[in-house]
């Protein structure tokens, strides 16, 4: 795990990387503790650097807070948290976005099948026949929209890889077919 920045800029660099006159081998070290996540002490990255002993030394201390690893390892948590925080509303984003996507695609697949069936002059067993399928596009569709609606009011979104209704193979035969006729209109 290494965070060395080129140090021959001139851009500050961020907390958790090597500050200006830090030695490299107290950088390191701090890297070890860095690494022990947010429940990390100084006690625990010692032990990885020197195992066998079993007391911290006081170097340790008194580098550990010269170079402020505290307050720069909770910098470096905080960017942690912000960048998986932003990963999963872009994730997330994209989720809504391919939902909304096939909510539209299941109405119109619905709205040509009504189009295109001639309703009033076919028989039942004909209609039954044509629009079997409609009753579970309906429910799909309905599931989607209650769901998008909820993840808008909610605080904590449905995240993007949340059971969201997997389509009957049929289901997308009929919406395959139903989506080359539109394009083929288009």
């Amino acid at each position: 795990m290494c965070y060395t920045q080129n140090m021959t800029d001139n851009t500050t660099p961020k907390p958790w990387e090597q500050q200006p006159d830090e030695p490299l081998k107290w950088y390191n070290r701090f890297e070890i503790y860095l690494s022990l996540g947010p429940s990390r002490t100084f006690t625990a990255a010692f032990h990885v650097w020197t195992p066998g002993y079993t007391k911290l030394s006081g170097t340790t201390s008194k580098r550990a807070k010269e170079w402020r690893w505290e307050e720069r390892a909770i910098a470096y948590d905080r960017a942690k948290r912000e960048e998986k925080a932003a990963y999963e509303e872009a994730r997330e984003a994209v989720a809504r976005e391919r939902d909304r996507h096939l909510n539209t695609t299941i109405y119109n697949a619905v709205s040509s099948v009504f189009d295109t069936a001639d309703l009033p002059n076919l028989t039942k067993e004909e209609a039954r026949a044509i629009l079997h399928k409609l009753p579970a596009l309906l429910r799909t569709a309905s599931e989607l929209q209650r769901r998008q609606r909820q993840s808008h009011r909610a605080s904590d979104h449905f995240s993007a890889n949340d059971g969201w209704p997997e389509l009957d193979p049929e289901i997308e035969k009929i919406l395959d077919m139903y989506a080359d006729e539109s394009q083929e209109t288009d």
